[in-house]
């Protein structure tokens, strides 16, 4: 039978983690995820409770490699969290899309 495999990509553990400063983080999130294309995952943002944080898992019924992956956003989350927890999903290191994101920030 087969097993249902999660990954939980590590939760960011930061003093950057949240943030008073007002922006649609959801929209950044977008933003960001347009700039670093994660290869092959379907990503959908939900708004989250607590942290930044990513689960991923492989794709049933889906091309060997393809996954998914939930990014989970609460209210008061740091630009540089989300930006973090991004290019987590990227399967290519790409050190500057970190500051790519932070720099186009209003």
């Amino acid at each position: 039978m087969p097993r249902i495999e999660l990954e939980q990509i590590e939760e960011i553990d930061d003093v950057d983690q949240r943030s008073s400063e007002s922006f649609d983080r959801i929209a950044f999130a977008q933003r960001a995820l347009a700039l670093v294309k994660p290869a092959r995952t379907t990503v959908a943002i939900c708004e989250g409770a607590r942290r930044v944080r990513v689960e991923a898992g492989r794709q049933w019924g889906g091309a060997p490699g393809e996954r998914w992956a939930i990014l989970s956003v609460p209210r008061d989350a740091s630009r540089r969290a989300i930006a973090r927890a991004v290019l987590e999903l990227a399967s290519s290191a790409r050190p500057w899309a970190l500051d790519v994101l932070m720099a186009g920030a209003p």
